[in-house]
């Protein structure tokens, strides 16, 4: 059997024996894992809680501990003697009869990006301070909210992983890399945009061009590339518009319709509820 324990930075799985979990469920060490999970706690206390015996509170404790689930969380001095504050290392359970345990899904567009189902990579968005040849603010950054959001729900654990393209370092860029923004406002971006079969075309009318048609989208269109990463072994994923309004569109196509995107699309934002504000996106290509 597999026992899983949710943890602060994601789920542990350990293997047990029956027996094992049969001492965990044991219904008095139940009603104290339950106590506990209301704050740190001392014997005396607890039995006091539960109407038990002092001496048998103590045993219950000695087993908790044993199996791992609670722990020593700090000491006091009361009444001369050093009581033991004892706490909860997890709030939740879960047991597999299979001792194989498989991830949440990952959208195909998002493959190699998890490493043993944490998210593995830097995103890196424009900084908001005017910056570059166009002297440009990134105005796109605060939707990478969103990517994060949905990013972190397919993880199994989160780290610091978002860098301004002013500030990113260039052996930051040698693992698996998310581009926000287009080339007018993200630094990284403006290096590989040419060189990118879906791009974002500069000029006296930016567009999204594709290679692979030939055709240049205005609007509010955007782009979803993965690719190889050019400065390392790492996968590339470049999440840009023309303009605001696109990269929000392929910010949306992702945490909308990520099973859909191919690795290579071209989106287009709409506005569902007609209130002026894209809230939706629609795959051209």
């Amino acid at each position: 059997m597999v026992l899983l324990s949710k943890k602060a930075g994601g789920m542990q799985a350990r293997l047990v024996s029956p027996t094992e979990l049969k001492l965990l469920l044991e219904p008095t060490r139940w009603r104290i894992l339950k106590l506990l999970t209301a704050g740190p706690n001392y014997a005396s206390a607890v039995a006091r809680e539960l109407g038990l015996n002092e001496q048998l509170v103590h045993y219950h404790f000695n087993q908790l501990k044993k199996s791992g689930v609670i722990s020593v969380v700090r000491t006091e001095e009361k009444r001369g003697a050093l009581t033991r504050f004892f706490g909860v290392k997890d709030h939740a359970f879960a047991v597999l009869l299979r001792e194989e345990w498989e991830e949440a899904p990952v959208p195909k567009v998002l493959k190699g990006f998890y490493t043993k189902g944490a998210f593995d990579g830097k995103i890196v968005v424009g900084s908001p301070d005017p910056h570059g040849p166009f002297q440009a603010r990134a105005r796109d950054g605060f939707y990478a909210a969103d990517l994060a959001l949905y990013l972190g729900s397919l993880s199994s654990s989160a780290k610091p992983c978002v860098r301004l393209d002013t500030e990113v370092r260039d052996d930051e860029l040698k693992g698996n890399v998310v581009l926000v923004g287009g080339p007018i406002v993200n630094l990284i971006t403006a290096r590989i945009n040419d060189s990118l079969p879906i791009r974002i075309a500069t000029g006296e009318r930016h567009s999204v061009y594709s290679e692979k048609t030939g055709k240049h989208y205005y609007e509010s269109s955007g782009f979803v590339l993965r690719t190889k990463s050019p400065w390392g072994k790492g996968e590339l994923l470049v999440v840009a518009g023309k303009s605001i309004a696109g990269t929000k569109a392929a910010i949306l196509s992702i945490v909308q319709s990520a099973e859909l995107l191919t690795g290579s699309n071209v989106v287009k934002g709409v506005d569902l509820d007609g209130d002026g504000v894209v809230d939706a996106a629609e795959i051209l290509e």
